[in-house]
């Protein structure tokens, strides 16, 4: 997303998950906003584990205070979005996913397919819904 904010949607899939590799995260905020879509910025910089992790995304979509901090609980959260979703979608960055020992290769694949099961959902739906990580 190097050249204009328009060909930058027309380059990014309505439903995906994927790294922000090569995306402007300035162009991609313009875009999101232009259209109408809802934002989500997660920083997971202080982040370094799988608790933490769960609590900054929690926070960021302001998941209600019964939220059960596990994998499970954040896909039927974030799918009960759906119920009041914006019909221009949302786009969800998650900066500075952790790559620790409390936060391995593995649980950072788990919270990615959450997403991806989301980004299903949502398809169903015919709602946007964009996950670009870094």
């Amino acid at each position: 997303m190097t050249q204009s904010s328009d060909s930058a949607q027309g380059r990014l899939p309505s439903h995906v998950v994927r790294s922000m590799r090569g995306l402007d995260r300035a162009e991609l905020r313009a875009w999101a906003e232009r259209g109408g879509q809802r934002l989500i910025e997660v920083d997971l910089a202080a982040c370094a584990d799988k608790a933490a992790v769960l609590r900054a995304i929690a926070q960021a979509f302001s998941l209600p205070s019964w939220f059960g901090m596990n994998l499970d609980a954040l896909y039927d959260s974030l799918a009960d979005l759906l119920e009041q979703a914006p019909m221009e979608g949302y786009v969800v960055l998650l900066e500075r996913l952790p790559r620790t020992a409390q936060f391995d290769a593995e649980q950072r694949a788990a919270l990615l397919d959450v997403f991806r099961d989301v980004v299903e959902a949502f398809a169903d739906a015919r709602i946007p819904f964009r996950v670009l990580y870094s």
